[in-house]
This record gives C-alpha cells, sequence and structure tokens, in this order.
C-alpha cells in the first residue's frame, strides 16, 4: 500500500471517519499516546526505531496509541503537524517540532507529557516506562 494512502487513512481513522468496527476490530479508546520524533537521517532515530517496534508487538493489547511524527521533509514534517492539529495535540509537538530521536509518552486525556524515551533506554526499560505510564494516566 503506497504511503500516501497509509497516511490518508491514518489520519481518517484518527478523525474518526473510519472506526474500529468498519474493520471488524474491538478496540478502546487510549490511555496514553506515544510519539515517535523520527527522521530518516537521525542517528538517533535508527536506534530507537527498531526498540520501539519490539515494543509495540509486546504492548499490542494495551490501550495505548503509537504515532511516529516523521520529519524527514517538508512534506512529512507538515503532515505530523496537520495530525498533530487534528488531535489537539499542538502544544505538545510545538515544544518539540524541530527535535527527532525521541520518544514522548503523553496522557490521551489531560495531553500532558508523562515519560521520555530515549535510544540509550533497553527494550526492557522502554516497555516498562510505557507500562507505568499506562498506570499513571
Amino acid at each position: 500500500m503506497n504511503i500516501t494512502i497509509r497516511r490518508t487513512l491514518l489520519i481518517a481513522a484518527l478523525l474518526g471517519t473510519l472506526t474500529s468496527q468498519a474493520f471488524g476490530l474491538k478496540t478502546e479508546k487510549p490511555e496514553v499516546i506515544s510519539l515517535l520524533f523520527y527522521a530518516d537521517y537521525c542517528g538517533s532515530c535508527k536506534v530507537l526505531d527498531p526498540k520501539v517496534e519490539v515494543v509495540k508487538e509486546a504492548l499490542s493489547t494495551e490501550p495505548i496509541l503509537f504515532i511516529k511524527l516523521d520529519h524527514s521533509s517538508d512534506e512529512t514534517t507538515n503532515q505530523a503537524a496537520l495530525l498533530m492539529d487534528a488531535i489537539g495535540m499542538n502544544d505538545v509537538y510545538e515544544a518539540e517540532k524541530k527535535s527527532s530521536g525521541f520518544m514522548l509518552v503523553v496522557d490521551a486525556n489531560t495531553k500532558e507529557v508523562i515519560a521520555k524515551i530515549t535510544r540509550d533506554m533497553s527494550e526492557s526499560e522502554i516497555e516498562a516506562k510505557i507500562a507505568e505510564s499506562i498506570r499513571v494516566s
């Protein structure tokens, strides 16, 4: 599936124009949102991204929404800004929009940052930090 179509489907799903029921999925509202600030050219991203992918699979049944905010180009950065605006997280995004190589864990209700994940953390440390964030929210 082409990347533009995937992004469009993601944004549509987040905006509520598509529902999980349309795909026969049973979901619950996320308690936390994970925002990975990413760029293709970022060395820290190349270390962190594979760890996050492993953790995403391990936490696949938990109430967490993983979002990758791609800052690799002007086009992807613009898409990231539009997405953050659409889900009401401008304040969080504005503070970090020119950065990459880390992940913020945000309370889905209050939009407050609960934790920051860095490349120096192991997969188990990342998973524990996110799981703790879910319990805190």
